[in-house]
C-alpha cells in the first residue's frame, strides 16, 4: 500500500507539469476520448500493485497513469507474455486478440510489443544466474532469434496497418522496451550475468530499438523513446534511480522488467510525445 501511494503521489507531480504554463492536451484526446494500450508485459507493468486481473496488469502501469492525466477512457489489454500475433489475431490463453478492443471511435493506441517475438526476455531469464563456463548465451537457439529478428520491422508494420485500419483517425504511441543492460554494465552484480551473455542481451536489446526506431520512422508513428531515455536507469543505477529492476525484483515490478518508476518515466515520455505532436 506504501508503494502505491508512493507511486500516486510522484505521479501527481509528473502531471501537474503537464497542466500549468498553458498546456493542453491533443485536440483530438478530450477528455473522455478512449484509449487502448496494447502490449506485452512491458506495457502490463507485473508485480507493481495494485494488480488487476490475470496478465500482470498494474492500475499504476504507464497507460493508466497517461489515461489519468489525460482524462480518458483507458482499455488495457496489455498480457504479460504477449506476442504480436497475440496483438493482430491469436487470442493469449483465454484472453482475445488485443486488437479487438480497438473500434473507429478510438482516439488513442499505445504499444509495446516485440521482445517476446525474439525471445528477448525469456533469454535474459534462462540465462540469468548461470556459470560463466556455461555460455548460456551461445547455446540459445540464436538462428531462431536471429530469424525472427529479421521479420520483426515486417510484423509491426502490419500490426500497425491493421490498428490504422480498425481506427483510422486515433494517434499511434510506439512506446520502446526500456534498456535493460547499459553497455558498460558486464560486471554489475545486479545483472546476475557472465560478461559474454551481457554482452549478447545488450546487443539483441539494441537490435530490438533499432527496429523500434526504423518502424516508427518509416511509418510516421510517435515514439517515447524510453530506451534512449533510460540510459543510467538501468539495473546498475542505485535503487531510487532505477527504472528497470535486475535480477532481483526490488521494491516495485518483476526481474528484468520497469519499476515503478519506470512506468512514470514512460508515461512522462508519452505525454511528451503527444505534447509534441500537437
Amino acid at each position: 500500500m506504501l508503494a502505491k501511494i508512493k507511486v500516486s503521489v510522484l505521479c501527481y507531480s509528473l502531471f501537474a507539469a503537464f497542466s500549468v504554463n498553458g498546456q493542453e492536451s491533443p485536440r483530438e484526446l478530450v477528455p473522455g476520448a478512449g484509449y487502448v494500450a496494447l502490449g506485452s508485459s512491458f506495457a502490463a507493468g507485473p508485480g507493481i500493485p495494485e494488480q488487476l486481473g490475470a496478465c500482470g496488469r498494474s492500475d499504476q502501469n504507464y497507460s493508466n497513469l497517461v489515461a489519468t492525466s489525460l482524462q480518458l477512457s483507458l482499455t488495457d489489454v496489455s498480457c504479460s507474455g504477449a506476442t504480436i500475433n497475440n496483438i493482430r489475431d491469436t487470442p493469449q490463453r483465454d484472453v482475445p486478440p488485443q486488437i479487438n478492443a480497438i473500434s473507429p471511435d478510438t482516439a488513442l493506441v499505445t504499444v509495446t510489443i516485440g521482445g517476446n517475438d525474439i525471445n528477448y526476455t525469456s533469454s535474459t531469464f534462462a540465462c540469468s544466474g548461470t556459470a560463466a563456463d556455461e555460455h548460456c548465451t551461445a547455446n540459445l537457439d540464436q538462428s531462431t532469434i536471429n530469424a525472427a529478428l529479421s521479420q520483426l520491422s515486417e510484423e509491426l508494420g502490419a500490426m500497425f496497418d491493421e490498428i490504422e485500419a480498425k481506427a483510422p483517425r486515433a494517434t499511434i504511441v510506439l512506446v520502446t522496451y526500456p534498456r535493460v543492460f547499459p553497455v558498460d554494465a558486464v560486471n554489475c552484480g545486479e545483472l546476475e550475468l557472465s560478461a559474454e551473455d551481457t554482452a549478447y542481451l545488450a546487443d539483441l536489446g539494441q537490435s530490438l530499438e533499432d527496429v523500434f526506431v526504423g518502424v516508427a520512422s518509416a511509418r510516421n508513428i510517435l515514439i517515447a523513446d524510453a530506451y534512449v531515455e533510460a540510459a543510467g536507469h538501468g539495473p546498475c543505477a542505485p535503487l531510487a534511480e532505477r527504472w528497470v529492476n535486475g535480477a532481483g525484483s526490488g521494491e516495485t515490478g518483476i526481474r528484468y522488467h520497469p519499476t515503478a518508476q519506470g512506468h512514470i518515466e514512460m508515461a512522462r515520455l508519452v505525454l511528451a510525445a503527444l505534447r509534441n505532436n500537437r
